[in-house]
Parts: C-alpha cells; sequence; structure tokens
C-alpha cells in the first residue's frame, strides 16, 4: 500500500499535475511577482546579468492575475458602466493613487475667488436654487490648469487646459470641471465663405459683427472611462527614463480614432493659450437641468471670456516659457492684484430629451469626443462668471482646492454619458486619496453658503469639527428623518436592459468618427493655422523612434483630411529608415476599427440615448 499523502503535498501534484509546470520554477516574469528584493536589485544595478525584466505574461490581467478582456469597452447597460466593472474600478483607483500628494491630472495651476450673477431667469428648465432669480450672486472659486506633466512644467508649454469653478450655494457646493479651448481665428472677409461652418461651430452666435470668430470644440481624447488613464499615461514622462514619451503621445492616437478630434486641436494653435485668463471655457460633457415640475433637458456649458481669447504661436509659447515658466499663474495673480474684474459670460446649449439621439442627430450628444453643433442647439446666456479677488495663501486655498463632477446640486444631474458617469465616482475618489475624506473641512471646500451641513458621514483621519454631532450613525432611525424626495434625480431611460462591454458609442468603427474633425480642417481653419498644425505635430513626431507608431497616427490624420497627413508627413525628420506616403494611404482603410473588438461593436438599437419616461415615474 503507498504511504498516505499529506493533503497539501496531493493539492500540489494535483496542481502542477494540470498545467505541468510547478508553481515555484515558472519560466514566464510574471512582472516579476516571483522574485524577492533581492533578486530585483542585484539585476537592476547590473550585478546579476541576462535577468529577465520585461513582462512576457500570455494575457494582461488585473492584479488578482484575473484575465483583462478589453482595452476600450467598460461593462455597462444601455452604454452606462457599472460599478460591477471590477477591472474598470480598480484601473482608476490605482491610478489615481499612484503618485503621492500631486495631483495626477492637473497638477500646475492657480486660481482666484469671485462671483457668479445669474442674468437670464431660466426657471423652466432648472429648479437649481442659486439659477432661480436674476440678480442672484454667489460666492465661486475657480482653479485654472493644465493637464499633464509635474507642478512644474512650465505654463506655456503645449498641454491640455482645463478649469474648475466651485459654487457656493445655498444648497451646497456644486463643481463644474471643464476643458478651456482657445478659438482659431479668422479673417472678416472669410466669414461669407464659411457661414454654414461658422453658423453651425462657432463662438459667437453673431459672427458678421465681430473680426474673431470663436470654435466650440469641448472634446476630449477619450469616451470610454476604462481609457481615462491610458490617455493621460500616454502624455506623461516615460517610466524608464523620465524623460517626455512622444512615441506613447502618437500611439495611443494612431490606435484610437476617435482621439483624433482632439488631437487635431492640442497640436494646433489650441495647445498653447495666451495664459489662463484669455480663453473661453466649455464643458466637454452632457449635462441634466431638471425643473420643479420633474421635466428636463440636457445641456452644455459655455463660459466666453468677455475680454476675448488669444492664443501662441508653437515658437511664442516656447520663448515664453524659458523666459517666466510662471506666465499664466503672474497673468492671473498680477491682473486681480491691479484690481482687474476678470468676466466670462455663461451659456448653455439646450437638447431636448427625445432630441437625444445619434440616429436623428446624426451625432452622439453623448460622446465627448463629438461637439453638438450651434446651428441646431444654439447658445442662450444663463449668467456671468467674475473673479475679482487673489487667495490668501496658496497652499491652503489652491493646492488642497478639491473638485468632482459628482458635486451637484438640486436641479443639475448626470446624463448617459459615459466618461461623465464615472467621473462623478473617480475625481471624488482621487481627492479622498490626495486630501483626504474629511476635505469638506478645507475652509476652500466648505459649503459655507449652504443652508444645512449635516452629514451622515463620520470619523476619518483629521476629523476636527462636531463630527456626527449628535447624529446616529446608521438610517432610518427613530430618532431623526430629515431626508427631502423632492430632490430626487429625473428618471430616464438608457438603449437596452443588457449587461455587458458592448459597445454603444455611434461611430465606432465607422469612417464618420472623423466628420467634425474634418469640418475643422477642411473648412474653418484659415491656410496658416493649418500651415501651424503641421509645423506643430511634425516637430513633435520627429521625436518618434518607431516607424509604425508614425504610420498608424498619419493614418489617423489621413482619414481627416489627406492634405492634413501628407504635410505632416512632409514637415516630419524621421529617425528611422523612411517610408513612403502609400504606406500611409494603405493604413487609413482600416484605421477606423482598430483596437475595437469586432464582438463588441455597437448595435443600431445598442446606441446611448436618455428619453424621458412616458408618464411619472416615481409614485405622486
Amino acid at each position: 500500500m503507498d504511504k498516505l499523502q499529506h493533503p497539501l503535498q496531493a493539492t500540489a501534484m494535483a496542481i502542477q499535475g494540470s498545467n505541468g509546470e510547478s508553481r515555484g520554477t515558472r519560466m514566464s516574469h510574471m512582472m516579476g511577482a516571483n522574485e524577492g528584493p533581492m533578486d530585483i536589485i542585484s539585476k537592476v544595478s547590473g550585478a546579476t546579468q541576462g535577468g529577465k525584466r520585461e513582462d512576457d505574461g500570455p494575457y494582461f490581467t488585473n492584479n488578482e492575475g484575473i484575465p483583462l478582456p478589453d482595452p476600450a469597452h467598460s461593462k455597462n447597460i444601455g452604454g452606462i458602466p457599472l460599478v460591477s466593472d471590477v477591472h474598470l474600478l480598480q484601473k482608476q483607483q490605482h491610478f489615481n493613487r499612484s503618485k503621492n500628494l500631486e495631483r495626477m491630472v492637473h497638477p500646475c495651476g492657480s486660481g482666484a475667488f469671485g462671483y457668479f450673477e445669474t442674468t437670464k431667469d431660466v426657471t423652466d428648465m432648472t429648479k437649481a436654487n442659486f439659477l432661480s432669480a436674476v440678480g442672484e450672486k454667489t460666492p465661486i472659486f475657480i482653479r485654472f490648469s493644465t493637464v499633464t506633466l509635474g507642478r512644474e512644467f512650465p505654463d506655456e508649454a503645449r498641454n491640455p487646459r482645463g478649469f474648475a469653478i466651485k459654487f457656493y450655494t445655498k444648497e451646497g457646493n456644486y463643481d463644474i470641471v471643464i476643458l478651456p479651448q482657445p478659438p482659431f481665428w479668422l479673417p472678416k472677409r472669410k466669414i461669407a465663405e464659411n457661414s454654414y461652418i461658422l453658423a453651425v461651430l462657432t463662438g459667437s452666435d453673431q459672427p458678421e459683427t465681430s473680426f474673431t470668430v470663436g470654435l466650440n470644440f469641448p472634446v476630449f481624447f477619450c469616451r470610454d472611462p476604462i481609457q481615462g488613464p491610458d490617455v493621460i499615461r500616454s502624455q506623461a514622462r516615460n517610466p524608464k527614463n523620465f524623460l517626455l514619451d512622444y512615441d506613447a503621445t502618437f500611439d495611443l492616437l494612431g490606435c484610437s480614432a476617435e482621439g483624433n478630434h482632439a488631437g487635431l486641436m492640442f497640436f494646433s494653435d489650441h495647445g498653447t493659450p495666451d495664459g489662463w485668463i484669455n480663453e473661453h471655457g466649455y464643458g466637454c460633457h452632457t449635462f441634466k437641468w431638471a425643473n420643479a415640475q420633474g421635466q428636463f433637458v440636457y445641456i452644455k456649458y459655455h463660459f466666453i471670456a468677455k475680454h476675448g481669447q488669444k492664443q501662441l504661436t508653437g515658437p511664442e509659447a516656447i520663448r515664453i516659457c524659458g523666459e517666466d515658466p510662471d506666465y499664466s499663474k503672474r497673468q492671473l495673480w498680477e491682473a486681480i492684484e491691479q484690481g482687474k474684474e476678470i468676466e466670462w459670460t455663461a451659456n448653455v446649449q439646450v437638447m431636448q430629451a427625445n432630441e437625444a439621439d445619434a440616429e436623428k442627430l446624426g451625432f452622439d450628444p453623448f460622446d465627448v469626443t463629438k461637439i453638438w453643433p450651434r446651428e441646431q442647439f444654439p447658445m442662450q446666456e444663463f449668467g456671468r462668471l467674475v473673479l475679482n479677488k487673489n487667495p490668501e495663501n496658496f497652499h491652503r486655498d489652491v493646492e488642497q482646492a478639491a473638485f468632482s463632477p459628482g458635486s451637484m446640486v438640486p436641479g443639475i444631474e448626470d446624463s448617459p454619458d459615459p466618461l461623465l458617469q464615472f467621473r462623478m465616482f473617480f475625481y471624488r475618489d482621487a481627492q479622498y486619496h490626495r486630501i483626504g475624506v474629511n476635505l469638506h473641512q478645507v475652509p476652500v471646500n466648505c459649503p459655507f453658503m449652504s443652508g444645512s451641513l449635516s452629514s451622515l458621514n463620520f470619523d476619518g483621519p483629521m476629523r476636527v469639527d462636531a463630527n456626527h454631532a449628535g447624529n446616529k450613525q446608521y438610517a432610518p432611525n427613530s430618532f431623526a428623518h430629515k431626508f427631502r424626495p423632492d430632490v430626487a434625480e429625473a428618471p430616464y431611460k438608457v438603449a437596452d436592459n443588457v449587461v455587458s462591454r458592448k459597445s454603444h458609442y455611434y461611430h465606432e468603427g465607422k469612417i464618420s468618427e472623423y466628420t467634425q474633425a474634418r469640418e475643422l480642417y477642411k473648412r474653418v481653419m484659415s491656410d496658416e493655422q493649418r500651415k501651424n498644425l503641421h509645423s506643430n505635430t511634425a516637430k513633435m513626431l520627429s521625436h518618434v523612434n518607431y516607424p509604425t507608431i508614425a504610420k498608424k497616427y498619419l493614418a489617423q490624420i489621413y482619414n481627416i483630411a489627406p492634405e492634413y497627413s501628407q504635410g505632416v508627413y512632409d514637415l516630419t525628420k524621421m529617425k528611422y529608415e523612411p517610408f513612403e506616403f502609400s504606406e500611409v494611404e494603405q493604413l487609413s482603410k482600416d484605421a477606423p476599427g482598430w483596437y475595437k473588438e469586432p464582438m463588441l461593436r455597437p448595435s443600431m438599437d445598442g446606441r446611448l440615448v436618455g428619453y424621458a419616461p412616458e408618464q411619472p415615474f416615481y409614485h405622486v
């Protein structure tokens, strides 16, 4: 009779027998997880030769070794990402905690205080308290920033830019996190020949009366939240040598058709506005405004600089970076110190719920890589923003300011925009990591105008207020029931009731992905603007080390306009054996569908929608 085996030995033999190898002698590198710190530093230092340092796992996994299904599609229902997508949440939460203290995104910035004044009656569209009366003034704080790289990076370097507004309203703090983009400039003589596209896309309701025409392009580089960290990391420094990583920037754009609308803006003079204050601000997301009767409309925000817009050419921006790396911060500070008031006109585009269907519109109204044409959805003024007071202490008032698109007051709500849906979670999560769960105790974040501050969130590090202040730490309870069902969100219907990773983006895999960017390039930009775009892009593309990246990127912008791709190709100084432009033309045919898995492509009945229910949904 065989000697009895210990149960652990039997388990080990069964495991080894099932896959033909022992766990302890695994041949793949496993991200170094099967090495100890002494093994690792021995190889990194060069003391041990031939150590395997590159990942060679057979497939990508999450941190628990569970296979990842796809790089571009979140788990969703009707296009709305779900909290049950553990891959999505782990990816974002890990990203939020990848650095200590400094913001992972928008690290370099400055801000100022002021007020918002309601100038038009919008109570038919929203019950928001701070918008309830013409002349109502609400205290605000605005933080301006560059999006990527560190706090010490020059203000005027090519970089996406953003600004966030905190409204201290009587029903709590309302945050709008937006992207400011300066306009393209057109000579007055060109207005007539571009009248159609100007009517659709301009930032002025009456372009014929103005020398400059501000274009609305509130777009981002990705639309599915699972790609958010990838966008930021593709514009960050190379983790091997901490140098700017041009390969990464162009590779992600070359692999993602939808990102090249924002990419065009990034490489144009849009990427180098003249400071914080000389730019308009556009919300790239779609929001709901809901009125007191429970009816809602979809809106997009536009904040138009009353003092006009300025932007810099690439050479001008480079010169200023060397002369004054703090140019934007200094510009804002000194203007307010001199007693100037900096003002923006607040506008919204409005879309009825039954209009919000890509099949009817020809574009996806909840896709942040696309715009709403202003001919169909004209701008409507509702207020003005005024900055007139500088912070008293940068660390307390600016560095510790925390914003989240999830901070919405009654009357302002979310839409089926997938990126917004997830940003509502992960912005707050990032601030909780950076500052802590009691960030409301920092003065700049304190809802000091609110008619009530009675939180049911208790304890946590550095809690120094009255904490629960006598509230029971559970609800419901028999002692206090102070909830307000009147602020429940207005319900809306999504496209389907199937939980999956199937895409709901209308343009995915289609040549129409490039239509709006093509309009910008061919019909709106001037010859000088296109020339600058080609030069700026080629200057950066010349740093790319791999021909396959350059080819794929050029193939993407070929689908925007062949002459755009040709212009960049002609100016690029290739580090490798030059390739023929005909290769780019051939690659462009398949570019719309790159890295979009066929099994996850959208269907006609699965697009993003947000219809109102046919009848009252809540019990009334």
